[in-house]
């Protein structure tokens, strides 16, 4: 079994989920059957939260929600001309009739959001489904809401994974044959008492390991609009390139320090069960991507290189280490922190000005100096080893490295440097780093 999720920019017009139906349609042959969770078109979710809060609020939101439905029901009629609309006018109206509840409430609670932003999954998955359906593919809807179990915290639901499991073994898997698709939503789910619920930004992802985790599949694929997990900002270094495979560490290190990749959280499920997680390009669906998998068993020294901008670099004494920890405002921004015998030396991240200020007071009396600088994290499986980082050393020996340090796994190192050199760091550093990843 193969579980696949497929973004909102990959599905967000008749164009895009043309290209996810003729990606479904080549995974037809796989055994056991194919699961697609798919997101709310590109926007959906956004403007559903606008258009609840405004109805609570006893605004005219009537131009949205038409807005709305003209953009859904032409997506379906330029994707699949032959397709019926029963199933997707019906989510639509039941949108507005929830939307005008709203209004004659005069009230738009947690709970109302996360009702509401989940027309954005329903109509995208009746739109694939129905388009499939037209091209005689054997599919079936399944609304993710009566296996998703989570908790009642609204636009941020904990997902039982327990009952999860359990449901999923008697509601989806006997659906689940070779030839055949089950079309699902992502970032959804439901509470005990059936209220539904949403899984935060990321949702998608999450539902998609999950799903991949509960169901035993054997890989699962997320669909997005680049290929693969990249080993620098490609807007920095312009010859970047997806990274072949990549740990689970790795990812978790990456997204911590500046990288635009999945979030860690999200893809657990995955990685605690040992199915590996594919990041790949919709509108490329010929490239390889990016492999993730639990302990990566390529050869290079270093993966990737990424930058977080707007810090602040502090040196000092173990007396005013100790005041900055406590204060609450700052022990939140702490990027990095090392030590020696004599000195410690922090990284906030102080994007704003009012950050940087805030900082600035409390070191005040301490008279310490303060440098803007950009956290440069170099990830890799043997970046740690005296050969690289000695190679690593002697390519910043141009920039003044403020502080050096090892991560909290092997698998990456730090510095800080002077904010203004901070790209001209990591391309340096990326041209150290193998061509074939």
């Amino acid at each position: 079994m193969l579980v696949m999720k497929f973004g909102g920019t990959s599905v967000q017009d008749a164009t895009s989920l043309k290209q996810v139906a003729s990606i479904v349609k080549n995974h037809l042959h796989e055994q056991d059957g194919l699961v697609v969770v798919l997101s709310a078109t590109a926007g959906t979710t956004d403007v559903l939260l606008d258009i609840a809060r405004g109805a609570g609020l006893g605004r005219d939101v009537s131009n949205e929600l038409e807005a709305l439905d003209t953009r859904h029901t032409t997506i379906l009629a330029e994707l699949a001309p032959l397709a019926t609309h029963v199933a997707l006018r019906s989510i639509l109206e039941d949108c507005k009739v929830y939307t005008r509840a709203l209004s004659v409430l005069g009230e738009c609670t947690s709970q109302s959001l996360d009702h509401m932003a989940a027309f954005g999954e329903q109509l995208s998955t009746s739109i694939l489904h129905s388009a499939l359906e037209a091209e005689t593919v054997r599919t079936a809807y399944f609304d993710v809401r009566q296996i998703m179990r989570t908790d009642d915290t609204f636009c941020s639901a904990i997902v039982d994974m327990k009952s999860t499991r359990q449901l999923s073994t008697q509601h989806l898997l006997s659906r689940c044959s070779t030839g055949s698709v089950v079309v699902t939503q992502g970032f959804i789910g439901a509470d005990g008492n059936d209220r539904t619920t949403t899984l935060g930004r990321g949702g998608s992802d999450y539902t998609c390991a999950i799903l991949g985790a509960v169901l035993g599949a054997r890989e699962i694929r997320i669909w997005t609009d680049v290929s693969g997990v990249f080993s620098a900002d490609p807007r920095v270094v312009p010859d970047a390139q997806p990274i072949t495979e990549l740990s689970f560490d790795e990812v978790r290190e990456m997204a911590l320090y500046g990288a635009k990749v999945l979030h860690p959280d999200t893809i657990a499920p995955a990685i605690d069960a040992l199915i590996p997680v594919q990041v790949l390009n919709t509108f490329k669906p010929n490239e390889p991507g990016t492999r993730i998998v639990s302990q990566s068993a390529t050869t290079s020294d270093v993966h990737a290189v990424s930058i977080v901008r707007g810090c602040s670099f502090v040196r000092c004494d173990s007396t005013t280490a100790a005041h900055l920890r406590s204060l609450s405002e700052l022990s939140t921004t702490i990027v990095l922190e090392t030590e020696t015998i004599e000195t410690s030396m922090f990284v906030f991240h102080t994007p704003t000005e009012a950050s940087y200020l805030a900082l600035e007071v409390a070191v005040a009396d301490s008279s310490l100096p303060m440098q803007r600088v950009s956290l440069i994290a170099v990830t890799g499986p043997a970046v740690s080893s005296p050969r690289v980082t000695s190679a690593i050393i002697s390519t910043m020996s141009s920039f003044e490295v403020h502080c050096l340090s090892a991560g909290a796994t092997a698998h990456t190192i730090f510095m800080a440097v002077d904010a203004q050199h901070g790209n001209d760091a990591v391309r340096a550093i990326h041209s150290i780093i193998p061509r074939h990843l």
